[in-house]
C-alpha cells in the first residue's frame, strides 16, 4: 500500500520517531548548558577543592571547572588517569584515591588519551565529554533493537533505557557505566545477528570500561544442543572477552600495586537491598532535600520492579534474559558500599538490568503497568540534568579565536546577578578579580565593563601598582587597561573607589554596594 505524504503525521511509526527525535534535541539542549569556552565540559567531572589541590604537575593552572560546595566524585579521577592510561606518572598515586583499583577500568581514559593525541589537558577535556558522544551511540542501536515501527511500548521502552537514573546519571558524572551498557548492548545485538566473536570483542571492551560487564558473558550459552563442542565454543568466546582484562588486571598489578578499594561492594544475598529500604525510611524523616529522597524511593522501586519481571518471566533460552538475570544475581550480592547514598551507585551498577527489562517488556508485549513502574528512575535521570553547577562567582567565560578566558570575583563581592542583557556583581569600595587565560601566555590587554551606583572614582591595581584611574558612571562601561603580565595564565586585579558605598533597600538595611563589575574582554 501506498503511504501518501498527507497521511505520514497520523502514523503511528512517525510520531514515535518524532517522540524520539525530540528527546534527543531536549538531550543535546540540555547537556549543552554545561558547556564552557573556558572549562568545556568538565564541570561534569564532578572536581572540588581537594581534587584540586592534588592534580598532576600537567594540569596545575589547567581549565578544569573546579565545584565550590560538593564533593569529588569518581569522574574526576577518571579524567587525570587520561593524561597517563599506562599509570607511569607518579603524580597520579597522589590525584586519584586508589590507582590499582580506578586503572582496572581504563578503556574511557585511554579513549580520550587517543583523540587528544597524547596531550594531558585535551585528554581531560575530551574525557569529560565522552559519554555524550556515548549517549547518541546508545540511542542509535537501541532504535535497532526496539525500532519505531514496534508500537509505543518500543518507544517508551526505548525512552525507558535512554532517560534511566542510571545512564543519565553516568553522563552527569562523566562515569565509565554507560560506555559499558552501550557496549553490552552492542554484544547482544551481534549475538541475534549470529556475530558472536565481534560481540565477544565488544564484551571485552565492556570489561575494561567496568569490570562487572563480564557477567554479560551469559549470552553466550548455548539455549539447547549442549553438545561437548558448543560448550568448548561458547567457553572459547567467554575466554576471548575475558582476556583483554586479565591482560590489563595483570599490568595495573604490576604497575600501580594491588588495592583493597571495593572491598565493601559486596555482601550477603540481598543484605544491601533491605538496607536501602531501610535508609529510605529513615531519611524520609530527617533528610530535609525531600526531593532526593523522593529520587531514591524511585530508583530502588524500579529496579525492584525489573527484577521481579525477570524472575517471573523466565527464559533461559533468550540471552537477554540470561544477561538480565546475571546481573540481577549481582544486584543481590552487592554491599553497603553501592547501595548507600542518594542517589546511590547502583542504579548505575545494574543499568544492564534496566536495559534487559527494557528490552524483553517491549517485545513480550508487557502491561503499561510493568513498563510504567519499571521505569520509575528516569525522573531522577531528568532530574539529575536539570540541575546545573552553581557559578556564584564568574562573570565572563568567553573565547576569542584560539584564546580561551573567564573573569572571576572573590569574596568580597556579591554573588553575581544576571538579567537577558548583563551579568553582574556588586562589592563595597574594594573587590578582587581574577582573570584565567588558556592556552598561557606572557601577557594580556584587558578591557573591563564597570560602573557605579553613583559616578565615582575608581583605580585598578595590579601587585599593588595603579594600572588605571578614572572615573565610572553610573551605567556600565568599558575600560582599558595597559598590557599586563600573566602569571602561570592567571591575572589578579584589585578594584577600588575612595568613595564610600551606598546600602540599598528602603530604609538602607540591606548590602553596601558601591562598585560594579559586567565582565571582561580580551583585546589583541
Amino acid at each position: 500500500m501506498r503511504v501518501r505524504w498527507t497521511e505520514l503525521p497520523g502514523s503511528p511509526t512517525v510520531r514515535a520517531q518524532a517522540v524520539r527525535l525530540g528527546l534527543v534535541l531536549a538531550f543535546a539542549v540540555a547537556l549543552a548548558r554545561f558547556w564552557s569556552p573556558f572549562y568545556g565540559f568538565t564541570a561534569l567531572l564532578q572536581a572540588d577543592r581537594v581534587t584540586a589541590e592534588n592534580l598532576p604537575a600537567c594540569l596545575q593552572d589547567a581549565p578544569v571547572f573546579i565545584h565550590e560546595s560538593v564533593g569529588r566524585y569518581d569522574g574526576a579521577y577518571y579524567a587525570q588517569i587520561a593524561t597517563d592510561p599506562l599509570l607511569r606518572d607518579p603524580d597520579l598515586a597522589v590525584a586519584v584515591d586508589a590507582p590499582g583499583y580506578r586503572g582496572r577500568r581504563i578503556l574511557l581514559s585511554a579513549l580520550a588519551w587517543v583523540a587528544a593525541g597524547g596531550e594531558s589537558v585535551a585528554a581531560v577535556q575530551a574525557y569529560a565529554w565522552m559519554n555524550l558522544g556515548f549517549w547518541f551511540l546508545l540511542a542509535a542501536i537501541m532504535a535497532l533493537l526496539l525500532p519505531a515501527a514496534g508500537g509505543w511500548r518500543a518507544t517508551a521502552a526505548w525512552c525507558g533505557v535512554m532517560l534511566a537514573g542510571g545512564t543519565l546519571g553516568s553522563v552527569r558524572l562523566a562515569l565509565t557505566d554507560l560506555a559499558a551498557m552501550l557496549l553490552l548492548a552492542g554484544g547482544l545485538l551481534l549475538v541475534e545477528r549470529g556475530r558472536t566473536r565481534l560481540a565477544a570483542g565488544c564484551l571485552g571492551l565492556a570489561g575494561l570500561a567496568r569490570e562487572t560487564a563480564l557477567l554479560g558473558a551469559a549470552m553466550f550459552w548455548p539455549a539447547a544442543q549442549r553438545k561437548p563442542t558448543t560448550l568448548a565454543r561458547a567457553a572459547a568466546l567467554v575466554a576471548l572477552a575475558v582476556l583483554p582484562l586479565a591482560a590489563w588486571w595483570s599490568y595495573v598489578h604490576l604497575t600501580a600495586g594491588s588495592s583493597d578499594a571495593g572491598s565493601r561492594n559486596f555482601a550477603l544475598p540481598l543484605a544491601g537491598w533491605l538496607e536501602k529500604w531501610t535508609e529510605l525510611w529513615r531519611l524520609s524523616g530527617t533528610e530535609r532535600n525531600h526531593g532526593l529522597v523522593f529520587r531514591g524511593w524511585l530508583d530502588c522501586v524500579a529496579l525492584s520492579v525489573q527484577a521481579v519481571f525477570l524472575l517471573k518471566y523466565r527464559d533461559p533460552a533468550n540471552p537477554w534474559w540470561r544477561v538480565g538475570s546475571a546481573f540481577v544475581v549481582l544486584g543481590s550480592v552487592l554491599g553497603t558500599s553501592v547501595w548507600e547514598g542518594l542517589p546511590g551507585a547502583y542504579a548505575r551498577v545494574l543499568l544492564p538490568v534496566t536495559l534487559c527489562f527494557n528490552v524483553l517488556a517491549a517485545r513480550r508485549r508487557a502491561a503499561v503497568l510493568w513498563l510504567l513502574l519499571g521505569n520509575l528512575s528516569v525522573v531522577g535521570g531528568i532530574w539529575s540534568i536539570i540541575e546545573m553547577p552553581g557559578t556564584p562567582h564568574q562573570l565572563t567565560d568567553a573565547r576569542k579565536g584560539e584564546q580561551h578566558y573567564v573573569l572571576e570575583t572573590d569574596a568580597r563581592w556579591s554573588v553575581a546577578e544576571w538579567n537577558s542583557k548583563y551579568r553582574w556583581a556588586w562589592c563595597a569600595e574594594a573587590g578582587g578579580l581574577s582573570v584565567r587565560v588558556w592556552p598561557h601566555r606572557p601577557a594580556v590587554r584587558l578591557e573591563l565593563e564597570l560602573r557605579g551606583v553613583t559616578p565615582r572614582d575608581a583605580q585598578v591595581l595590579h601587585g599593588g601598582r595603579v594600572v588605571w584611574s578614572g572615573r565610572v558612571g553610573d551605567r556600565p562601561a568599558w575600560i582599558s587597561l595597559p598590557e599586563l603580565p600573566l602569571e602561570r595564565g592567571r591575572l589578579d586585579l584589585e578594584l577600588r573607589s575612595p568613595e564610600p558605598a551606598r546600602a540599598e533597600g528602603q530604609d538602607n538595611t540591606a548590602r553596601r554596594i558601591g562598585l560594579a563589575c559586567f565582565g571582561a574582554r580580551v583585546v589583541e
